[in-house]
């Protein structure tokens, strides 16, 4: 930790890897219970006497210069003085706390580090979707980071497992994955975020490169972030990372506590890999009712061939393709 008057800086705190919330000028991209946030960054501009801590929202996507890909974090310098700390919280407390509020600001006084609850005061407004402020209410709760993460069973990681073609991480729980290395690497997942560090850690641990790239590329998928995996990945290399957890061809899903995207895996080597559930559904709904082919170059009763199969058109130049086919 770097301590210089007005902030201080650390690796990867906690489960909030690479996203959280925070002014109203940045945005924010969800973090909590239901959506955890995606960028962090400190906010020390939402109110007059809030000094301290990173924050984190529950609410959109949003973009922050303030986060490198090694894992900073931003915060500002805490004023009140250690000994005016209040008594613990239970792990069991902190986590309720943590789903109840919109987000939430994880502080550090120089001995014991505390949550307190934010409210964003935008939320229910019409104008949510370009501005995002919050508050913090509530008391601040000082705990102990050894116990929530014993709770969230970090001596006990799960293995992620692929059933009925879906990838699910259950929130609130540590995962262990063999990398390329041969070593274990653990994330974490919190709300609908993952994370390759510890909860709160405050640069307490070095940063691991791998459960990064491993946590984000998941994450993104979960949420849909096709741009952001197609940017950092080819499409074989995709596929192949799909392939490797055993995913098959066909409809498949990937959810990350309260998150879930579903995406059609096709044989097509050739096309592109995540096609998301709602791009099959166009394409499929135009194949049966003959939108593809109404060009005067293809005829009722004509042969074609989509997805490797070869179909006849009917009178209104459709095919009878049975739902979650190859259509690519």
């Amino acid at each position: 930790m770097r301590i210089n008057g007005n902030l201080f800086s650390f690796m990867n705190s906690g489960f909030f890897n690479r996203y959280s919330m925070i002014s109203k000028l940045l945005g924010s991209r969800n973090a909590g219970s239901q959506n955890i946030t995606n960028r962090t960054i400190a906010n020390r501009n939402t109110a007059p006497n809030f000094m301290d801590g990173v924050v984190y929202s529950k609410s959109r996507p949003a973009a922050s210069k303030l986060y490198t890909r090694e894992g900073m974090l931003v915060g500002a310098r805490q004023r009140r003085h250690p000994s005016q700390r209040k008594p613990f919280y239970s792990a069991r407390e902190i986590l309720g706390a943590i789903e109840k509020y919109d987000g939430y600001m994880l502080g550090y006084d120089g001995r014991s580090v505390y949550f307190q609850g934010m409210k964003d005061i935008y939320s229910n407004s019409p104008i949510s979707k370009y501005a995002v402020e919050s508050r913090p209410v509530g008391e601040k709760m000082y705990f102990d980071p050894a116990d929530v993460n014993n709770v969230l069973g970090i001596h006990n990681p799960k293995q992620m497992s692929v059933k009925d073609n879906e990838v699910r991480f259950d929130s609130y729980s540590y995962y262990q994955f063999t990398g390329k290395d041969g070593r274990n690497h653990r994330v974490l997942s919190m709300g609908s975020s993952l994370s390759p560090s510890t909860f709160a850690s405050f640069g307490k641990e070095s940063y691991d490169k791998e459960a990064a790239e491993y946590a984000e590329f998941w994450e993104d998928v979960a949420h849909g972030n096709v741009w952001s995996i197609e940017q950092r990945y080819s499409q074989k290399e995709i596929r192949q990372k799909l392939k490797d957890v055993g995913i098959q061809n066909g409809f498949f899903t990937v959810t990350v506590g309260n998150r879930s995207q579903s995406y059609y895996l096709t044989a097509n080597e050739d096309a592109m890999t995540l096609f998301d559930k709602e791009t099959y559904d166009k394409r499929y709904n135009a194949l049966i009712s003959g939108k593809t082919f109404q060009l005067d170059k293809f005829q009722p009763g004509q042969t074609v061939t989509v997805g490797g199969k070869e179909y006849v058109l009917n009178e209104h130049k459709g095919i009878d393709i049975e739902y979650g086919a190859e259509v690519y």
